[in-house]
């Protein structure tokens, strides 16, 4: 689409982080949610975790050649080693995450509706999805956060009135952040609360299929 220039990757992982609390437990998940790990706010302690039992990591390493084969998250990920960082079991690991001890999941979307159900794990035509921990997570977090582009490669709308693809967990989104606004899903439905620079409300809704609450106090996102 033609128009004001999309938030790149790296300014969107800064928007999630930016909001993170000082000493939160956090955990990214695959694509873009893992770029947050590299843009943590320096006066925080923020606790990544990793279902494959890592709590307190740094950032994703940036090259390969000083990757540890043994310090990885999901997906084969190397990630630093950070003073005091905990290693756990499997089991141990969902424990956190079942128990209800992490405090935001940032995680990808294919699509979020009005409701806030999330369908992240499976593509129509797929014979099946890579689920993950990203149930458990969407459903154990106290609050989950969506981070995605606002449309397909092809322009196809990705936050919809209700969710075409197979729901992941239903009714777990509480923030959805893209290239273009953050919106919170609340009890009356998805509340514009900031868009981009060069945007408004208006072209905001044009590539969104659910109807938008604009936020008396919309503003322009900062970081």
């Amino acid at each position: 689409m033609n128009g004001p220039q999309r938030l790149t990757r790296e300014i969107m992982a800064m928007i999630v982080t930016r909001d993170l609390f000082d000493g939160a437990i956090v955990n990214l998940g695959v694509g873009l949610p893992l770029e947050c790990a590299n843009f943590l706010p320096p006066d925080k302690e923020i606790l990544l975790h990793s279902e494959l039992g890592l709590l307190g990591f740094g950032p994703v390493v940036s090259d390969y050649r000083d990757a540890d084969p043994y310090l990885t998250m999901v997906g084969g990920v190397p990630v630093t080693a950070q003073h005091g960082m905990s290693f756990m079991s499997h089991d141990e690991s969902f424990a956190l995450i079942r128990g209800g001890h992490i405090d935001v999941a940032v995680l990808g979307g294919l699509q979020v509706d009005q409701e806030g159900n999330l369908a992240n794990t499976q593509l129509i035509g797929k014979p099946s999805g890579n689920l993950g921990g990203a149930q458990d997570l969407a459903y154990g977090a106290k609050k989950t956060v969506v981070l995605m582009y606002h449309t397909t490669s092809r322009e196809e709308k990705k936050i919809l009135e209700r969710c075409t693809l197979p729901l992941t967990t239903p009714r777990c989104v509480n923030r959805i952040v893209t290239d273009v606004a953050v919106i919170d899903v609340e009890n009356q439905g998805l509340v514009l609360r900031e868009v981009a620079p060069g945007w408004n409300a208006e072209m905001v809704q044009s590539i969104t299929e659910a109807n938008l609450i604009i936020d008396s106090e919309l503003k322009e996102i900062g970081l």
